[in-house]
């Protein structure tokens, strides 16, 4: 049996392991332990973006991991329906907790617990997902009545209202992505910015960010966030459509986070030159990913008058079945 770890330096391991529980990939099975100097963080399977190891003789816990631990506390005082119906998966923000709970009837009573065990003020049901354009949460309270929180990932700070705004998991690694690979004050556009999901991390580590969104809400804390993490002075912010939005500058990169980025490539041609980057994101088809979304981006270049070539594609995620969200790094020849 396989019994993977996070490599983690002792200064980061604590925020490392908050990262793994808000992604639930913790394995609360095994005990953290430090060995030659660094901790070493056990995980269910391995993830990309983190040192992962094999752990050769690990030590167990003798306590119940999380979701042991709420079945074993909801037992015997809920309904077998309820109890056959409750959720191993769940996502945490902050001090937030979101969960799935279809098919349950005492959900404040089972809320709770799940609140109790996992450290949370408050637990929102996630009702229909995310819709609309502002890719707005379809939330309902079930514990707490304040969403508000900050979500440390990776070192960023991410202050916002899970009731009202979307953040995504599984966006993880490209986050991290997006802060290593940017050079120092190099000019970077961030087409749909949000609360900062990409342009916080390219500012900390050192880019001019020109950051647009269109939600209000968002923007507000888009621009908290950027004084949250110290980095007001190096992201400009515009509140807007970014196909209206006129920035007078070329671009050495431009970050289209948008799941549909295909429909608003055009636009990202009006800031680039020779050289520039542009991070499309797109909703694929598997079988078709990338080639078809190459070709489609291959045709609006050169409507738009210009040539691009493919520097590399990465699965994010999988978005619905035979769906995939994925991202091109297209470089402007």
């Amino acid at each position: 049996m396989d019994y993977p770890a996070v490599v983690a330096e002792r200064k980061k391991a604590e925020e490392i392991k908050n990262m793994l529980m808000e992604m639930n990939m913790l394995d609360d099975s095994r005990r953290i332990v430090e060995r030659d100097g660094k901790i070493l963080i056990p995980v269910k399977e391995r993830i990309e973006g983190f040192d992962i190891i094999e752990q050769r003789n690990p030590v167990f816990r003798e306590v119940f991991p999380p979701f042991e631990e709420i079945k074993r506390r909801l037992k015997g005082k809920i309904s077998h329906r309820d109890f056959s119906n409750l959720p191993d998966k769940w996502e945490k923000f902050g001090d937030v907790l979101v969960l799935k709970m279809d098919g349950i009837d005492e959900k404040r009573k089972i809320a709770e617990v799940y609140a109790s065990v996992l450290k949370c003020r408050a637990v929102l049901e996630d009702v229909e997902g995310i819709y609309g354009v502002m890719r707005t949460p379809s939330f309902r309270f079930i514990v707490g009545k304040n969403a508000e929180t900050v979500h440390v990932e990776n070192g960023i700070k991410y202050k916002f209202d899970v009731s009202k705004i979307m953040f995504s998991s599984g966006n993880i690694d490209e986050r991290i992505r997006m802060g290593k690979i940017v050079r120092k004050d190099e000019v970077a556009i961030d087409m749909f910015a949000g609360i900062g999901y990409f342009s916080i991390p390219m500012a900390v580590n050192g880019a001019r960010v020109y950051a647009i969104e269109l939600n209000p809400v968002a923007y507000e804390y888009l621009n908290e966030n950027a004084k949250l993490n110290g980095v007001e002075d190096r992201i400009k912010t515009f509140l807007g459509d970014c196909r209206d939005v006129e920035i007078n500058i070329k671009a050495d990169r431009i970050v289209m986070g948008y799941l549909n980025s295909l429909d608003y490539l055009e636009y990202a041609f009006k800031w680039v030159k020779k050289g520039s980057i542009i991070h499309l994101h797109q909703n694929s088809r598997i079988k078709e990913f990338p080639d078809s979304v190459f070709m489609e981006a291959e045709r609006i270049a050169m409507k738009m008058s210009h040539e691009i070539e493919l520097m590399n594609a990465r699965k994010i995620k999988s978005y619905a079945p035979h769906i995939i969200h994925g991202v091109l790094d297209l470089k402007v020849k």
